[in-house]
């Protein structure tokens, strides 16, 4: 309910004309981004008053309880904005912090994944699974590095990128679903927000892969923004072996 409702916002603005504010840290908002956050906010309010929710655009409402969302309303911004299609909406909720339930929304693409604890992860109802690659030189990485803050770990992912057979820049949320496809097997990020990897954990794991921060401890509310998602704990092991020399 929370994706079907908040894509008829979003639709309604895609590839039309509206205004693009920066904001406090230079990334773009849009009234797009606002108005889908706010729904989604009512939405959850309506049905679970008690329960807290951190979100990209507002302040965090009821941070000291056992049950919080995480929304992320349109991951990919700049892409929306530019009419490209691998923006997404990403929903989390956590129970006692740790991620239960996990949304990947991409409504331009029509595909919806959704990751819950100890089940496997669907796409538009449907089972899916990971990539049964298992040799690192055969393996497909995606990654936003061109925006890489760290000149070392810069070179550390051009390592990887030397032992993968494809590699491509870019992609936003909608490369973590391929990935849960089984489509490509490794993404790898470092300057992730909250709201941008919670719905991703339980996806990532319910379809058979693995993730981790750059230095393989488990995700958190705290972790450091970066993060490694791998097809398999083989090659998960192997990625962060890379950068980690």
């Amino acid at each position: 309910m929370l994706s079907d409702e908040s894509s008829k916002v979003i639709l309604k603005y895609f590839r039309s004309k509206f205004d693009v504010e920066s904001k406090k840290d230079n990334t773009p908002v849009t009234i797009a981004d606002r108005e889908t956050e706010s729904l989604i906010r009512d939405m959850i309010g309506k049905k679970y008053p008690d329960h807290g929710i951190l979100g990209e655009e507002y302040e965090e409402k009821n941070s000291e309880t056992e049950f919080k969302w995480v929304i992320d309303p349109i991951d990919g911004t700049r892409s929306f904005i530019a009419g490209h299609k691998d923006f997404g909406t990403l929903i989390a909720l956590l129970q006692n912090n740790k991620p239960i339930l996990g949304i990947i929304n991409c409504p331009a693409h029509n595909e919806r994944w959704q990751g819950s604890i100890n089940e496997n992860t669907l796409i538009n109802g449907k089972p899916t699974f990971t990539s049964k690659i298992n040799s690192l030189a055969d393996c497909y990485s995606f990654t936003s590095g061109l925006y890489f803050e760290s000149n070392n770990f810069k070179a550390l992912y051009d390592n990887l990128i030397a032992k993968i057979k494809n590699y491509r820049f870019g992609g936003d949320c909608y490369m973590y679903g391929m990935l849960a496809s089984g489509l490509i097997e490794i993404v790898v990020e470092d300057t992730l927000k909250t709201h941008d990897y919670m719905a991703l954990v339980p996806i990532i794991e319910g379809a058979g892969g693995a993730v981790s921060d750059r230095f393989g401890k488990k995700i958190n509310l705290n972790s450091d923004g970066s993060f490694v998602a791998t097809c398999s704990q083989s090659i998960h092991k192997q990625v962060i072996q890379i950068l980690n020399p």
